[in-house]
């Protein structure tokens, strides 16, 4: 006897992920939250050329996704790098929720856990992330809000990206200030394109990193020696915390310091300047 409820499309079928474990593997980051950013991303880009970018169109902007990814990954890897050294983002961030699964699962990172649950695929969250986590504001003169309104342009790509097929909802191509049309928009992410997205990522990578590492060490000349918890600590053994934080080893073996400095001379520069 026909069926007329299966005449619209192929029958359903029962499929069983075989072992879930195969899926994932453990991953221990060996190098400061912007030389895990920068490891990422050679990956994401060796693995395109220009003639596969051409023959798989539909696979650049997945990599654009990832791309994306990384960069909110370097952010939950600085903010809760920060938060493990600095008594004022301790202080700041003391009432946030931190997820329980956090203790079985990346137990070694705990202070990611206050993350799981924040996007930072948003200009807005990270400019609040900031400000409730570690206590700084990103005004409107800051050198971060040009990288980061380029990086929110990308983020409202991957939203058409991830959740809607490639198609642009209303609101993200008015965010990005495209003509009107009366056809769907669809994202097309080529070679060039994926280049350009990767600069902005980094850009606003070095940006944020150059930034947080002038507050931390401004917090830890003029503040952490007053803290009751680093009261009698060894104050040079603490900025060498702060400095392997945020030290690229890749930028230093590709000459990309502007300012090439030991941490020990650059310790004794913020000292000697009052961090000015």
């Amino acid at each position: 006897m026909l069926d007329w409820k299966q005449t619209v499309s192929a029958p359903a079928t029962t499929v069983n992920i075989g072992n879930i474990a195969s899926y994932v593997c453990t991953s221990i980051p060996s190098s400061s939250p912007i030389d895990n950013f920068y490891n990422e991303r050679n990956k994401l880009l060796s693995a395109v050329s220009p003639t596969y970018a051409t023959s798989h169109p539909t696979v650049i902007p997945l990599i654009l996704v990832g791309m994306i990814s990384i960069t909110e990954n370097y952010f939950r890897e600085l903010l809760a790098g920060i938060i493990t050294l600095c008594p004022v983002a301790k202080e700041k961030s003391s009432s946030k929720a931190l997820n329980l699964a956090t203790i079985w699962f990346g137990y070694s990172q705990m202070e990611k856990g206050a993350f799981e649950n924040i996007s930072f695929s948003d200009v807005d969250a990270v400019k609040k992330a900031f400000q409730s986590f570690i206590g700084y504001e990103i005004k409107p003169s800051n050198q971060l809000i040009a990288p980061l309104n380029e990086f929110g342009k990308l983020c409202e790509l991957r939203h058409a990206i991830v959740h809607s097929a490639s198609i642009l909802a209303g609101k993200n191509a008015i965010k990005l200030q495209l003509p009107g049309s009366g056809n769907p928009v669809r994202v097309q992410v080529g070679f060039s394109e994926l280049q350009e997205a990767a600069e902005v990522c980094t850009s606003l990578i070095c940006a944020v990193n150059l930034d947080l590492f002038e507050l931390l060490s401004r917090r830890w000349l003029f503040e952490w020696p007053g803290t009751p918890a680093y009261i009698g600590q060894d104050m040079n053994q603490l900025f060498r915390k702060v400095w392997n934080l945020f030290y690229s080893n890749f930028d230093a073996t590709n000459g990309l310091i502007s300012q090439p400095l030991t941490y020990v001379k650059t310790k004794n520069l913020i000292i000697s300047t009052n961090a000015s």
